[in-house]
Formats: structure tokens, C-alpha cells, sequence
């Protein structure tokens, strides 16, 4: 069940959404909040529905929504990218090695073991990289 963001008001203190300990207080003046404790300055959409990093050299820009009691991350890094690319490595990998094994002529058990060990790396690769692009999700 998705939760609605809720409107930020420049009025409220808020939780830092990158150190989690300190308070996002507004900056006189200005459309911003700065973090008491890690220094961070975050500016808000047109909307006020989200919050964007501002001083970052982070090639992503870090954005948050607030729920009422919780910052939820808004950015699309580069980890959002990996599961794609696992699941197609993996079906590539696979389907190219069992094709391998399946039309072997010469049957040199050699050969065979060879092809055997590789799918099982692949395998081992695969699961791990699927791992590691839903680690962060769940």
C-alpha cells in the first residue's frame, strides 16, 4: 500500500532524512532547510512535496518525501539499475552455456566438466548479483 506524501512545511521541523539525528530547521529567507547536526542544505520543489539535496558532488540527486513520520526516498541510483542487468546476464549466460552442453559432439568429458564448471560459476555470479540488486528493497 503506497502512503501519500504530505505537503513540507517551511513552519515545521523536520528529521534529517541523510544523518537521521539531526533537525531540519528552515533557512530565513529562502525555500531551504539546513540540517542542525551534519550541516546538509536541502531545498523543496515547486510543490513542497519533496525535498533535494542541494550540496551534494553525489552524481545522483538525493530526493526525500515526507509521510508524516517518515522521509521515503525518492532517488534512482544506480542500484535500481542491477536487476535488469543480473536477470539478463543471467538468462544470456545460461541459455548460452546449456546450448553448449546440450550440442557437445565430441562428448570429451574434458570438455563437458569444463562447460558443467562454467555454468556453475555462472549460476553462483548470477545469484549473487540478484542478491545484491535486491538487498537494498526488501
Amino acid at each position: 500500500m503506497a502512503v501519500k506524501p504530505e505537503k513540507i512545511d517551511l513552519q515545521n521541523a523536520y528529521p534529517c532524512p541523510r544523518c537521521k539525528r539531526g533537525q531540519l530547521q528552515a533557512i530565513v529567507l529562502t525555500e531551504a532547510f539546513g540540517c542542525d547536526r551534519c550541516s546538509q542544505i536541502f531545498g523543496l520543489t515547486e510543490d513542497n512535496l519533496m525535498l533535494e539535496q542541494l550540496s551534494t558532488s553525489y552524481p545522483y540527486k538525493k530526493a526525500w518525501q515526507w509521510t508524516g513520520n517518515v522521509w521515503k526516498d525518492q532517488s534512482r541510483s544506480l542500484s535500481d539499475n542491477y536487476l535488469p542487468l543480473a536477470l539478463v546476464f543471467v538468462l544470456v549466460s545460461l541459455l548460452v552455456i546449456s546450448v553448449l552442453l546440450v550440442f557437445q559432439h565430441n562428448r570429451d568429458p574434458g570438455v563437458v566438466a569444463l562447460l558443467a564448471a562454467l555454468l556453475l560459476v555462472t549460476f553462483l555470479l548470477s545469484t549473487v548479483s540478484i542478491w545484491l540488486a535486491l538487498r537494498n528493497r526488501i
